[in-house]
């Protein structure tokens, strides 16, 4: 069935974006995501069955969760990259006070 082939792309979809998302290859990243959104959308439209539900189910399961680590590792990311801009914002503040200091 269709419907199954697209679960299956999906599913594939979400573990790369996993596995960008743990690279750090966040444009990557929400390239696919806009990709793999479209598909979803498709695939879950009104009518749509699956040849085998447990099988469905389960790959839906794994794609959810796949999902949840995606977005641990972005509010991970965001945290880090605020404490990154704050370190830089701090240094140009020291670099700008030294300057008024000089000669």
């Amino acid at each position: 069935m269709e419907s199954d082939r697209s679960l299956r792309r999906i599913l594939e979809q979400s573990r790369r974006l996993r596995k960008l998302a743990a690279d750090g290859e966040w444009l990557e990243a929400e390239k696919l995501e806009a990709e793999r959104r479209g598909l979803i959308q498709s695939c879950f439209s009104a009518g749509v069955s699956f040849g085998d539900g447990l099988v469905a189910a389960r790959r839906i399961q794994e794609i959810i969760d796949l999902d949840a680590e995606v977005l641990e590792m972005a509010a991970q990311a965001r945290v880090s990259i605020g404490r990154a801009l704050g370190r830089f914002q701090r240094g140009r503040q020291a670099t700008r006070a030294y300057h008024k200091a000089g000669p």
